[in-house]
């Protein structure tokens, strides 16, 4: 499996990093995830570790994004000249333990339930995936660490690992490799299933077998739910 990781090195290091610098006004998580991305808009324009730190699930790493940055004024600036300014767009409903979400009585969702949205500021789109937690919505941030660890690494994934086999059942599919995809698969795997639905012939310029070894990838905790 190769190692290409220069479109990583790019995004991952232009916008996450951040420097514990002065620390905005107190501010915790709002009730809707617009609110919370909005605040971590600005927490990163400001290189404001502690309110990104608020604002994002918790994770021992987070000092990958918020060490090293610097204050970004002319988005600040931008910001309070132009508040509505920032792109929200959602990217699929509401979803908890992997199926569509209903809010409560009091119009809350359950905590727990995801939501992903592309966000811009004049600038590169962003993903932000969102859970909304006890005390208000959540930004995750590992897809983001991901991206600074595999900007780090000096090599790929170890063969032997489940991000291995992640990659390399991805390449293979990819590839429209039955036989090889099968490798990465658990025994008794059906290989019609696997391949339900793929297309007759392969994507011819590559992006896709790029996009295996450069993707984040991310562990799920235990008791979460994706769906597929």
């Amino acid at each position: 499996m190769s190692n290409n990781l220069s479109s990583v090195r790019t995004v991952a290091l232009i916008g996450l990093v951040l420097l514990l610098a002065h620390p905005l006004r107190a501010q915790g998580a709002a009730d809707t995830p617009e609110s919370t991305i909005r605040q971590l808009v600005r927490a990163m324009y400001a290189a404001d570790g502690a309110s990104f730190t608020k604002l994002t699930l918790a994770d021992p790493r987070i000092h990958l994004l918020t060490t090293g940055g610097s204050v970004n004024a002319d988005g600040l600036r931008e910001l309070d000249e132009d508040p509505t300014g920032v792109q929200i767009i959602p990217k699929r409903p509401f979803q908890y333990r992997g199926a569509a979400a209903k809010p409560g009585p009091a119009g809350k969702f359950p905590t727990g339930t995801t939501a992903v949205y592309v966000v811009a500021h004049h600038r590169s789109p962003l993903v932000m995936v969102l859970q909304r937690e006890a005390d208000g919505w959540k930004v995750d941030p590992r897809w983001w660490l991901s991206m600074v660890e595999m900007a780090q690494s000096q090599s790929g994934p170890k063969e032997g690992t489940a991000e291995y086999a992640a990659r390399g059942l991805i390449a293979t599919m990819i590839a429209m490799d039955k036989a090889e995809a099968l490798r990465f698969a658990t025994p008794g795997t059906s290989g019609d299933a696997l391949f339900l639905g793929a297309p007759s012939q392969r994507e011819p310029s590559g992006q896709l077998d790029a996009l295996a070894m450069e993707m984040p990838i991310v562990e799920l905790k235990p008791g979460e739910f994706r769906r597929l």
